[in-house]
């Protein structure tokens, strides 16, 4: 198994948590688990950097990577200081939002380590 199979591993697994964790936020059953909603997020976002930089290195298109990795910016700040966006009852817009943001880093993580597979020929 090389680093890029385990990175994109990581991406699928923090993601995964980082959305249970984030629907028992969102719903209010365990507002004690925001800690670690935030950690595996932060987990989610290295991965993801970490897959970029490895496909980077396989020959990934540098606007994808690129893409990757200001994406990994967006979710760590937008994920710190959502709280602080549209106070109130339209909150519920920035959480939506968060949601979308976190999903296409899953989904950004997927793409490059299948293009980066595909290009060392291990797909």
């Amino acid at each position: 198994m090389n680093l890029l199979t385990v990175a994109g591993w990581s991406v699928r697994i923090s993601g995964l948590i980082v959305l249970a964790l984030g629907l028992a936020l969102w719903t209010g059953s365990f507002p004690d688990l925001r800690g670690i909603h935030m950690l595996a997020g932060l987990v989610l976002v290295i991965s993801l950097w970490a897959v970029a930089l490895l496909a980077a290195r396989a020959g990934a298109p540098a606007p994808l990577v690129a893409v990757a990795l200001l994406w990994g910016v967006l979710t760590v700040v937008f994920g710190l200081y959502q709280a602080q966006i549209l106070p109130g009852d339209m909150h519920w817009v920035v959480e939506v939002g968060h949601l979308v943001v976190g999903i296409v880093a899953i989904g950004l993580g997927e793409a490059l380590t299948a293009r980066a597979q595909a290009m060392s020929g291990r797909a």
